[in-house]
């Protein structure tokens, strides 16, 4: 067996895998053997048929199962050999009907590639923010964490910071049934139209309103009332009744022990200083990881702009037409590959930046990053503290699941390239507050 590649570019070639007979003889023989000794043939005993029969019944569908195998095989030992990264998946050409007869097999196979290239990330150099939490960030992190645990303040008449629970149901006559649900909602001064109709009503208080007050201002009323397009456009000149159920406001929670304790778990925390001081290192740490995801994606940026980043544009036009039967069209398929284009590119640095730098990573460093990730999105809905046990369970079970598997991995992945990107490559340090950072960075994608 043998393996032939023209080259048609630098990212494209054809690959002609030929077999002898000889090559596969030896496997078409047992499986014809094995086949004797298990045959049923009408006039025979088990196992009995003449190897004449066998071979007239059997030989030519085992002879190109053989050579399919074979061929599959030799095609994906050269591949990894060579080590092609392959775009696309090889597209077999079109051939006369194969014949098991014939001392030598050809097939011939069309394959896209990446290029062969190198990133000198010393090369490329962005500016790296340094992002500092100040003053304003931290009182409006820890204002954040009161208002999480606000204590709800019973009122019997609403002012413009109360929250109003009620009921918006409709009035029948006597047993007739309801056209509408009972709707329970909940309403602040931020909704606008709501809260002006229930305001100075006091609990258990009821109003009736009409159609034509819900549908008012295109329909405004209605929408914070939480009826749908479908309902409202059936309207028929029905009535409702609005009833207050519950009246309350929030008073931030006090900063004492308290508090501490719920944030960050018993005795963690002990003072305003060391309340402070925990917040501060959290969100420099947050801010600091911000700065360094965008320095990432600047050098990344630069680099997709090369010109070494070639795509075999010709082939995968092919292969889109042929791995998907419905796309007939030529332009079509480049639209496709147009659309794909920055991926591809992304896909290609990715894949050699992490073998380049022999980047590896096992089970133990998946697990480590799913559990800190999920801490974090706990500590996102303020919940600081979970027992490691508790949080080491969760996360192993999470993570059965293979897409869940696949995506943290990636994740992984991802921070080891984005590490070796910080590491080698140059920056230009510009100390900014975190308003000024969220500025700069919508200036530049902006521009």
């Amino acid at each position: 067996m043998n393996v032939t590649r023209t080259n048609h570019d630098e990212v494209s070639a054809l690959l002609t895998v030929t077999l002898n007979k000889a090559d596969y003889k030896e496997q078409v023989d047992g499986a014809l053997n094995s086949y004797a000794k298990r045959a049923t043939i009408p006039g025979f005993r088990k196992g009995k048929a003449p190897m004449s029969l066998i071979r007239k019944q059997y030989e030519e569908a085992v002879t190109l199962d053989e050579i399919n195998k074979q061929v599959s095989d030799t095609l994906n030992k050269y591949i990894a050999d060579n080590n092609l990264r392959l775009l696309g998946q090889p597209i077999p050409q079109e051939t006369q009907a194969l014949d098991f007869n014939v001392e030598e097999v050809s097939v011939n196979f069309e394959i896209g590639f990446e290029p062969e290239f190198d990133i000198d990330l010393s090369k490329y150099s962005a500016e790296y923010y340094k992002v500092e939490a100040g003053d304003k960030d931290l009182k409006k992190s820890i204002g954040n964490m009161q208002k999480r645990f606000a204590e709800k303040v019973a009122k019997n008449k609403a002012t413009k910071k109360s929250h109003i629970n009620f009921e918006v149901s409709e009035i029948t006559k006597e047993d007739a049934p309801a056209i509408h649900k009972p709707k329970y909602l909940s309403a602040t001064e931020e909704n606008k139209a709501a809260f002006a109709f229930v305001k100075d009503l006091k609990v258990g208080e009821e109003k009736e309103l009409s159609t034509e007050e819900l549908t008012a201002n295109d329909n405004e009323l209605a929408k914070e009332f939480g009826f749908h397009d479908v309902e409202i456009t059936h309207f028929k000149n029905e009535k409702f009744k609005v009833t207050i159920n519950e009246i309350f406001e929030l008073k931030d929670a006090e900063l004492n022990q308290e508090l501490f304790d719920k944030i960050y778990g018993k005795d963690e925390i002990k003072s305003e200083e060391e309340l402070r001081a925990r917040v501060k290192s959290e969100l420099d740490d947050f801010f600091q990881q911000n700065s360094e995801a965008v320095f990432v994606n600047k050098i990344l940026e630069q680099i997709y702009k090369e010109d070494f980043l070639v795509i075999p544009d010709a082939f995968l036009t092919k292969w889109v037409m042929y791995s998907n039967p419905n796309i007939k069209d030529e332009e079509q398929a480049k639209q496709i590959i147009e659309n794909e284009r920055a991926f591809l590119k992304s896909q290609m640095v990715e894949n050699k930046l992490r073998t380049a730098n022999n980047i590896q990573y096992d089970f133990e460093e998946v697990l480590s990053h799913a559990k800190l990730s999920f801490r974090n999105q706990l500590m996102s809905h303020g919940v600081h503290h979970i027992g490691d046990e508790e949080l080491h369970k969760y996360v192993l079970e999470m993570l059965r699941d293979r897409e869940q598997m696949r995506r943290y991995s990636s994740e992984v992945l991802l921070i080891k390239i984005r590490s070796i990107v910080l590491e080698k490559s140059k920056k230009t340090e510009k100390e900014l507050s975190y308003d000024d950072f969220m500025k700069e960075i919508q200036t530049k994608k902006e521009d």
